[in-house]
């Protein structure tokens, strides 16, 4: 058994992955952060740092370096020196929080001082590791000029940026696989966004952007290396209804992973529009992860068109749809013609889950390592989902495996489903579990 010494210097490495920089609740005499002060006294830890987020209060900056002397400011930028002495950093993150609302404003995006930036990339200049960079505050031109100078990034991550952003930038994400606009107000159309995306393996588009359907169809012809994308579908930007042109077979011959949120879809017609969009990239690419979400909580009824679709699709593995109401032939369909291993879905019904006493013999298989359910309280109560799910599992699957309940709130739960005590899994949230804990495609953070 080990000891709390012994236990304590196995976790320190562990811990110490993942190190988080705040400018926020530090005394007068200048920022001051823990983690590095930490490695500095335990030099042995420095090369277990792989990830470093910098979370920045300007109003607390500005207060505490409106009347500090160079010789003063000198001091405080102690902390250079310390991050410098961290070799395998891959991730660094820029995030501003405003003080007065820490720490629930996380997409509230500000600018931070030049002066910070600078400090950073002289700290990071020569980290060889370091191939992400998340910029989630309001970057400018400059700021992008001054962080080129990292030359070995292939990853960024933009919260806000304006036009000129994305023109500076530009040069830049040549040289990257992975683009993310976590905020799309700057493109407002597709000739700013199409120049980025010709070399890219992964993209996030966020919301607010100007692009229709028709603008996304277009752009994805330029991206025939791509593998993974997260996408904004706003159906109040399509004003017309798809055609034969607008259907032109494209090659994403490589397209593994898809999520897709959408607004503005409620209706029959305006479903069956967004599946048949979905169609025309499903059907170019060997797609193995499918995430549907309604950014506006608008549930879809009418299940069978996408679940007639996907079943074309063998390969289909991972497939997380929390919105889409599915009733007993959706559930047929699912388990009678994909190999699916993780799936997402909310529960309208317990009685949904005897699915299998109306299909054939042979007809359903259930090849499942990890099943996520939600669902009301009140119009499906957790304590009646537990026995019917152990009995559906166990006739489908001949042993129960193991299911928790892992969050109640005032109206609803979640629970999930594992086919053993240790498979990974972390939580309610299927795509951080899917796409890892730092992807940008992520349930919990909002991407």
């Amino acid at each position: 058994m080990l000891g709390p010494r012994t236990f304590k210097e196995a976790a320190m490495p562990s811990l110490y992955r993942k190190i988080t920089l705040k400018t926020i609740h530090q005394s007068d005499e200048g920022v001051h952060f823990g983690a590095l002060e930490t490695l500095d006294k335990y030099i042995h830890l420095r090369p277990y740092v792989r990830e470093v987020k910098f979370l920045f209060v300007l109003s607390d900056y500005v207060r505490r370096t409106r009347h500090t002397s160079p010789d003063h400011k000198m001091a405080q930028n102690i902390w250079v020196n310390s991050l410098a002495k961290l070799p395998n950093i891959a991730s660094y993150t820029f995030c501003h929080i405003p003080f007065f609302s820490f720490p629930k404003s996380q997409n509230r995006f500000l600018p931070i001082p030049h002066e910070q930036i600078e400090l950073t990339v002289a700290a990071l200049d020569n980290c060889n590791f370091l191939d992400e960079l998340n910029l989630l505050y309001r970057a400018t031109p400059s700021d992008i000029s001054r962080l080129s100078h990292l030359k070995n990034v292939r990853s960024m991550r933009l919260g806000l940026p304006s036009r000129e952003v994305l023109v500076a930038v530009r040069p830049w994400i040549e040289q990257c696989d992975s683009f993310s606009v976590r905020d799309a107000y700057a493109i407002d159309s597709l000739a700013t966004i199409r120049p980025h995306v010709a070399n890219l393996s992964i993209l996030h588009i966020g919301p607010h952007h100007a692009l229709s359907n028709r603008d996304l169809l277009q752009l994805l012809h330029c991206t025939s290396k791509l593998q993974e994308l997260d996408v904004f579908y706003d159906n109040f930007l399509n004003i017309q209804l798809l055609n034969k042109e607008d259907k032109s077979p494209m090659s994403l011959e490589h397209l593994q992973k898809l999520v897709i949120r959408h607004q503005g879809v409620s209706s029959k017609s305006q479903f069956m529009e967004l599946f048949n969009w979905l169609e025309v990239i499903i059907s170019a690419s060997p797609l193995s992860s499918l995430s549907i979400f309604s950014d506006d909580g608008r549930e879809c009824n009418f299940a069978m068109p996408l679940m007639n679709l996907l079943a074309k699709k063998h390969q289909l593995e991972f497939l997380n749809i929390p919105q889409v109401v599915l009733r007993h032939p959706s559930l047929r369909t699912l388990f009678g013609r994909l190999n699916l291993r993780v799936l997402s879905i909310m529960l309208v019904d317990v009685n949904i889950l005897s699915f299998y006493t109306a299909a054939l013999p042979g007809e359903l298989s259930f090849n499942l390592i990890a099943l996520y359910l939600r669902s009301n309280r009140n119009t499906c109560p957790y304590s009646l989902v537990t026995p019917q799910l152990r009995q559906t599992i166990l006739t489908l699957r001949g042993s129960p495996g193991y299911l928790r309940r892992l969050t109640q709130e005032k109206q609803t739960w979640k629970a999930l489903w594992t086919a053993g005590p240790q498979t990974g899994r972390q939580g309610t949230d299927a795509l951080k579990d899917e796409y890892g804990f730092c992807s940008n495609a992520t349930e919990e953070d909002g991407w």
